[in-house]
């Protein structure tokens, strides 16, 4: 496998560059808050209102995508699936187009759309992992995180403990907390096996 360059960031640079307009900058806060990434604490209500001023000012579809999640989570904002299912809708087209464009965020959401069967899109495990899997392959840390998941769990693709491990310790050296916790119960679940380490 090439070398894989995870993509990191600075929140205060991400708060500047959304503040100044920036869709993506606003999504990548919002994600960051909702899922503990780029060094900060899961904090759901600042999630949903990165996700909602990039949705409804700056109208990102990645934004508006994340909105989607929130509400059909109910984390930040009072559960509404159907709201969600709206928002992934109102999504999807702008999301392609992004993806066509080889934007790796957009590329990742739409792997989601496939896992999950959002927006009335086929639920397909081999298609999400693919997609995830060029996500990941232009750096996005939560796909490299995903694949390792894919390739522990069998989804999508055949079981690989090896390689589980290989992008679970790719992500966890980029700083991905998860990865790293990912790691430990790798090692605990086959410190007894014969599987190569």
């Amino acid at each position: 496998m090439a070398e894989l360059v995870p993509m990191v960031f600075e929140i205060k640079q991400l708060e500047l560059d959304a503040q100044s307009g920036n869709g993506l900058a606003a999504y990548l806060l919002g994600r960051s808050y909702f899922s503990e990434e780029n060094g900060v604490e899961r904090n759901y209500k600042k999630s949903f209102e990165w996700y909602k001023y990039g949705a409804e000012i700056l109208n990102d579809p990645r934004c508006i995508y994340g909105e989607g999640i929130c509400y059909d989570d109910g984390e930040g904002v009072e559960q509404d699936q159907k709201k969600a299912n709206e928002l992934f809708i109102k999504a999807y087209e702008s999301l392609k187009r992004l993806a066509d464009e080889k934007d790796p965020f957009s590329t990742f959401i739409l792997g989601a759309y496939h896992f999950y069967g959002f927006a009335g899109i086929e639920k397909d495990d081999v298609k999400a992992f693919d997609i995830i899997y060029s996500s990941a392959m232009m750096g996005h840390l939560p796909g490299i995180y995903d694949i390792g998941t894919f390739y522990h769990n069998g989804i999508g693709v055949n079981i690989d403990y090896c390689k589980s491990k290989e992008f679970f310790k790719i992500a966890a050296e980029a700083g991905l907390e998860r990865a790293n916790q990912k790691l430990v119960e790798w090692e605990k679940d086959f410190a007894d096996n014969d599987i190569e380490k």
